[in-house]
């Protein structure tokens, strides 16, 4: 490009043309060495930044698996059967799509129980996918309400997409039906036909006694144990500083 301008220049000068002045490019990209400075800072700014954010994502990381030993769902993940390092990605996971979405894990924790068991790659009669039973069209929907992209239904057996999705879900039907019961119908109905069911007295009888029940119960029992172990450690605690 250089040769060129100095070849169209010299061409120029040559015929009794009007010169104009020839300005050769400073640097690699054609730019002035201030600017090819500031660059140089904006990436070392960008790198610093991507370090740092790297080192609080890590951070909060290591407190929601805290947390997730504290409430004992690191032992319930084992039942997925999943490699060690994804146990601990769905611990993690669980804890921190709950707090994300203002909902108890341990509630997150018992929709799995009765929708799959744990079983990582389960799949419904009806196509419902994964821990959470997520059905691929409500998956897309969800994806692209947060602002990502599902891609193939098979990625919901991915375990941190199906948490992320299903608990995402499981607030919005809070939110929109009120009371996490209620919500539960909808989560296994679907919320069309949940609406029909909780209009008509005995039908909404007939179906709290089913799934929300099941799950409510769960929840109830998780919150038990929960709170044994809490008492049992302070109750450790004050003998150790008793002794």
């Amino acid at each position: 490009m250089r040769g060129w301008t100095v070849a169209v220049a010299a061409w120029m000068v040559g015929t009794g043309a009007v010169a104009f002045p020839v300005q050769v490019p400073e640097g690699a990209q054609g730019e002035g060495s201030e600017v090819t400075e500031l660059r140089a800072k904006l990436a070392e700014r960008d790198a610093e930044l991507k370090a740092t954010l790297a080192k609080l994502h890590l951070y909060e990381d290591e407190a929601h698996y805290a947390e997730a030993e504290a409430l004992g769902i690191t032992e319930m993940v084992k039942a997925s059967g999943l490699p060690a390092r994804q146990q601990r990605r769905l611990a993690v996971a669980i804890v921190r799509e709950a707090a994300r979405n203002n909902i108890d894990p341990l509630l997150v924790v018992a929709v799995i129980r009765c929708e799959s068991s744990f079983n990582n790659y389960a799949v419904s009669h009806v196509g419902a996918m994964g821990l959470m039973q997520v059905m691929p069209d409500t998956g897309t929907w969800l994806a692209d309400k947060a602002g990502l992209r599902l891609g193939r239904a098979s990625n919901l057996f991915d375990s941190e997409t199906n948490v992320e999705l299903g608990t995402a879900y499981l607030a919005d039907l809070i939110q929109r039906f009120g009371t996490v019961e209620k919500a539960l119908v909808a989560y296994n109905a679907g919320p069309g036909l949940a609406r029909r069911i909780l209009a008509k007295k005995e039908a909404r009888t007939k179906f709290m006694a089913g799934y929300p029940a099941k799950v409510v119960k769960e929840f109830r029992k998780l919150k038990a144990a929960q709170e044994k172990q809490l008492t049992l450690r302070e109750a450790q605690k004050t003998n150790g500083q008793k002794s």
